[in-house]
């Protein structure tokens, strides 16, 4: 990529950064324009997962009868929330219609694609930085009166798309993790899979940029313009000309995408998360309880719990601690937790969620110097490395594969 090249990325979460990096590695001027606050982002709310597994995109078979299951009580792995606005009825639509068994083999291999590019770069982080990872690999822990079944169809599906998953003996590994109470009737483990700290990642990607010369401003983009040759970026009191602009705005996407005529199709899905630092027999492993949604982490500082994919606005960004009352005590059904807890950095994110299930990677199709990286939903950390990489690809003209072009904005829309 030649030097002359200056690209503006929009969005500093872990999309954004890992585009600044890769672009400025390749020889680019890149700034990152970012706004936000320490208790709201999506980057640090998750659970910091790192799930090469998670091939299957969330529109799949059964996700239309979980939502709907979930209206009245707005919880679970997939919710609605009275906010959700005018944007529902069409995301609702295209997101149903993709919930098919070929949507799924269409999706797997690209999701496969991205993911495992992803896990190569941060182990490259792990071993040049100070960033640490869990050792063990991760298990999904079912509860339920259908738990064996559940665990053989999970092992099933995946291992169809070349996941590395396996069910393993249920006593001995109830003997190994303490923290896991005798309602756990079955259990998968995903050999690839592994936590780390998001905050850890995201300041590591943050001081990595900086040492490579990407500038960083603090404001909020109102609008985009764009030809053929370059595009402009206007602040509420500035305005520049780049050569690319990289749209990782996560939910605002949608808002700066339509300022160039282009409709991205993201609604927010809300999630919530919450750290435990009395739990001091944290597990040794990341551990998802299955039936329960949640999502946990062992991190240094305490055990991470993460939850919830509420479709709302762009606007709430409210932290619910009845929410987090009840995560904890969902979580109590399969985990043994102290009496008394205390809840430390209580944290909510609004993730990105496409109707297909799918990232948009890729050059917009009215505005082909804008690229958009966003869309990520739930997978925003784990694939975000990944989408770093194929977006500075994309820029300095090197070819990517047929699956990574499905995350093309300009894909069909069902």
């Amino acid at each position: 990529m030649s030097s002359n090249i200056n690209v503006t990325v929009v969005g500093g979460g872990i999309i954004g950064l890992a585009c600044a990096w890769e672009l400025a590695k390749d020889g680019a001027s890149v700034i990152v324009v970012e706004t936000g606050g320490s208790t709201y982002g999506t980057s640090l709310a998750n659970a910091g997962w790192i799930s090469p597994s998670h091939v299957i995109p969330f529109a799949a078979p059964g996700m239309v009868q979980t939502g709907f299951k979930n209206l009245v009580g707005r919880t679970g792995a997939f919710a609605i929330t009275p906010g959700a606005g005018s944007l529902l009825a069409p995301w609702t639509l295209k997101f149903t219609r993709s919930c098919t068994d070929a949507h799924v083999d269409h999706c797997a291999p690209a999701l496969k694609e991205l993911l495992d590019t992803s896990m190569k770069v941060i182990e490259g982080l792990t071993e040049t930085t100070d960033l640490t990872r869990t050792n063990l690999p991760q298990w999904y822990v079912y509860t339920s009166d259908n738990a064996e079944a559940d665990a053989e169809h999970e092992v099933e599906l995946v291992n169809r798309y070349g996941v590395n998953a396996k069910q393993v003996d249920l006593q001995s590994s109830l003997d190994s993790e303490p923290i896991l109470k005798n309602s756990v009737k079955a259990i998968v483990e995903f050999s690839d899979d592994f936590g780390l700290d998001p905050g850890k990642l995201v300041e590591i990607y943050r001081r990595n940029c900086e040492a490579i010369g990407v500038g960083f401003r603090a404001e909020k983009v109102t609008g985009l313009s764009s030809t053929n040759r370059n595009v402009t970026v206007a602040t509420a009191t500035d305005s520049w000309i780049s050569d690319y602009v990289v749209l990782a705005a996560g939910v605002w996407s949608r808002e700066l995408a339509k300022t160039i005529g282009e409709n991205l199709p993201i609604m927010p899905a809300k999630g919530q998360s919450v750290t435990l630092p009395e739990v001091i027999e944290k597990p040794t492993r990341t551990l998802m309880l299955a039936d329960q949604r949640i999502a946990t982490n062992p991190l240094d500082w305490g055990l991470r719990m993460s939850t919830g994919f509420a479709l709302t606005s762009n606007t709430d960004m409210s932290i619910n601690s009845s929410a987090s009352d009840k995560l904890i005590a969902t979580a109590r059904q399969v985990l043994n937790l102290p009496e008394r807890i205390e809840i430390k950095n209580e944290l909510a994110g609004l993730r990105p969620a496409s109707p297909d299930g799918m990232p948009y990677i890729g050059p917009l199709p009215k505005a082909p110097r804008v690229i958009a990286a966003t869309g990520h939903g739930m997978l925003g950390l784990m694939m975000g490395p990944g989408t770093g990489k194929f977006v500075a690809d994309m820029i300095a003209g090197r070819p990517v594969s047929r699956d990574i072009m499905k995350f093309s904005p300009a894909r069909p829309r069902l």
